[in-house]
């Protein structure tokens, strides 16, 4: 049995311990974040070399429209739902679908990381509904629209993604109540189709700049298809420059 002596020296021991991986751990994440600044800078990584079709949605329809050879089409824009400066070092684009299971959980790590790294990066959310494989999406991102008019967007695109296996238009209306919004007035937006031509366009622009299925993502420009880890994107965030 170990005496009254040796108790706090097994707790003092204990602490060391732990604050030693941690400290190993917080720096094998720094030099890795300084790995892959040196590696962006240089331009020995390039983003659009990754794949991660394997988190992605499409369908035949959309992988048989043939790419265009043309630069790239500017997908950043003024009028859709964003988070962070306008002058972030980094800004990333997201075509997603309500629909997509993939497009929920990129949308979820990417407000967790722009309320992490507020300067850091910008977030715009761009729709891109697939009526092929979800066809309440359209109509999803009309009423993410309508929430938007009563400054709720994102708390409306979390009801959404939340409840993403039972949408439809009585579930709409359904959130707009849970989140107080103006139900009326929420109501005449999503039936008049206000948001329709909105969504249209996004979907059309993601189209131009070679997006074919969600989540797509377009990093300072750069094109990656698929459902980026958290860990990768916080790793690109943090190894942006300005």
């Amino acid at each position: 049995m170990l005496d009254d002596r040796e108790i706090p020296r097994k707790r003092n021991w204990v602490a060391t311990i732990c604050t030693l991986i941690v400290l190993i751990l917080v720096g094998l994440f720094f030099s890795r974040v300084l790995y892959f600044t040196k590696q962006i800078q240089s331009g020995a990584i390039d983003p659009s070399t990754y794949s991660f079709r394997e988190t992605f949605s499409s369908s035949l329809r959309l992988a048989a429209i043939p790419l265009s050879s043309d630069d790239l089409v500017e997908v950043t824009s003024i009028d859709d739902p964003s988070l962070g400066r306008a002058d972030a070092s980094m800004t990333i684009v997201e075509f997603a679908d309500f629909g997509c299971p993939y497009s929920k959980e990129a949308s979820f790590a990417l407000r967790e990381l722009a309320l992490k790294y507020p300067e850091k990066f910008r977030y715009i959310y761009r729709d891109f509904p697939i009526p092929d494989l979800h066809p309440i999406a359209q109509k999803a991102a009309e009423a993410s629209g309508c929430a938007g008019d009563q400054g709720q967007f994102w708390q409306y695109h979390d009801k959404l993604y939340q409840n993403q296996s039972e949408l439809s238009q009585e579930r709409f209306i359904q959130f707009a109540r849970e989140l107080n919004l103006n139900s009326g007035a929420f109501r005449q937006c999503l039936d008049s189709g206000k948001y329709r031509d909105e969504v249209k366009k996004d979907y059309e622009d993601g189209l131009a700049a070679g997006v074919r299925g969600t989540p797509t993502f377009f990093l300072n420009g750069v094109k990656v298809e698929g459902s980026i880890p958290k860990e990768t994107l916080e790793e690109w965030i943090v190894s942006a420059q300005k």
